[in-house]
């Protein structure tokens, strides 16, 4: 009856006093001489005699009862609720014994969230563009690929004279002129290149000859950088001249007092006449550079042919590189071709190409910065794990998501 009003009302009560109404159930039934004797040596077994009574019970009719809680049996519940009520909690640790548990469990949770969120399926990514963008002439040639996109979407994915086809035209002339800063001074950089090819020219001559592959391209790369030099500096006269620096037809519109040339702009025969040079100078420097790719392409297949039979050698292969140089190469060579007249192209094409030009420079640029390790670099996975108990938590609650699924 005991354990009947306890399934009944659901109380929580301690084990030791579940165990005393099993005892004492089991003695009337045996001093009674009715059922068999139901051992209650564990907690699991109780709990299956009260569930096994209560099913009992609401299955069969049973008269309602007006027994009570009285006697021994009611003294000792009585004493084991106080006593249950009444009990004195352990103390707690100190703070330094538990403290630095917890703590490394929750930052061993932490780096490994890391790990899983980012270092598998973004660090590719984000260290990609790092390195990219660690460079002036990486961030110079994601701004062309952008710049590239805004020309082609300006006219094939725009109505023409839309509000989106000029926000397109906003974003290509804006970029053009940002540009322009990561070109200031590089005309400097460009007398020290053409000593280098110098260099190397007189290196290659002396140790192959005059005739040799190196020995020509140290000669070629002396003619690109002095090419380069006049390129970088009348890039710096056009910005100059379109920030009022030096006097030009194209401040009218901002400074009202400039309206004609100054004397460095007449002498040179206009603003129009000094894009036109800059121009030439890029190309003659392309023309320069891709003859020299095609040596060095020529050069880099013999010898991997002879070094390792020809394979692949992975992102570094100088194959590779070469043929991704002489691609971009093409590709500004043809845009320069419709800048100066010679084969114009419509918007769109102009656009696909810049782009090509650029994901090639991109891609070289980037390779530069791995070789030179100056870039990302990968972290090691953490050394401190989760203790069980925290493994334990994650799944329960991954079982209760699927439970409640």
């Amino acid at each position: 009856q005991v354990a009947i009003l306890a399934a009944r009302s659901r109380l929580f009560v301690p084990a030791r006093f579940r165990r005393f109404c099993a005892d004492e159930q089991a003695a009337m039934t045996d001093g009674a001489g009715g059922t068999p004797e139901v051992s209650s040596d564990s907690e699991e077994d109780m709990f299956d005699v009260s569930n096994a009574c209560a099913s009992e019970a609401s299955m069969v009719a049973v008269p309602p009862s007006s027994a009570t809680l009285s006697g021994a049996s009611g003294k000792f519940l009585k004493e084991e609720i106080q006593q249950w009520i009444h009990r004195t909690r352990a103390p707690l640790a100190p703070l330094g014994e538990v403290a630095p548990l917890s703590l490394r469990d929750a930052w061993a949770s932490i780096e490994h969230g890391v790990v899983v969120v980012y270092d598998r399926p973004l660090s590719r990514m984000f260290n990609f563009l790092y390195d990219v963008l660690q460079f002036s002439s990486g961030r110079d040639k994601v701004c062309a690929f952008v710049q590239g996109f805004a020309k082609f979407a300006s006219a094939a994915l725009s109505e023409p004279l839309s509000e989106v086809h000029w926000m397109y035209r906003n974003i290509e002339d804006s970029l053009s002129d940002g540009r322009k800063v990561f070109r200031l001074f590089k005309e400097f950089r460009e007398v020290y290149k053409v000593r280098r090819g110098l260099n190397r020219l007189a290196e290659g001559a002396a140790q192959e000859g005059f005739a040799s592959i190196p020995a020509v391209c140290g000669f070629l790369d002396t003619l690109g950088h002095t090419a380069s030099f006049l390129y970088f500096s009348f890039d710096n006269l056009l910005w100059a001249a379109s920030v009022g620096l030096v006097r030009s037809k194209e401040m009218g519109t901002k400074n009202r007092g400039a309206r004609t040339n100054g004397a460095v702009i007449t002498w040179l025969g206009g603003v129009t006449k000094v894009k036109r040079r800059k121009n030439l100078a890029s190309i003659w420097r392309l023309h320069f550079g891709f003859v020299a790719n095609v040596l060095l392409l020529w050069r880099a297949t013999h010898l991997c042919a002879a070094k390792c039979g020809g394979s692949f050698q992975g992102p570094d292969d100088p194959r590779l590189f070469h043929t991704l140089e002489l691609l971009g190469m093409a590709a500004n060579f043809r845009i320069l071709l419709s800048k100066l007249g010679y084969a114009k192209m419509s918007h769109a094409r102009l656009g696909l190409l810049a782009m090509l030009a650029s994901a090639c420079g991109i891609w070289s640029n980037w390779r530069k910065v791995v070789r030179k390790r100056c870039g990302t670099k990968s972290f090691t996975p953490p050394s401190t794990t989760p203790s069980p108990l925290v493994d334990s938590r994650r799944e329960l609650a991954a079982l209760f998501r699927q439970s409640s699924s």
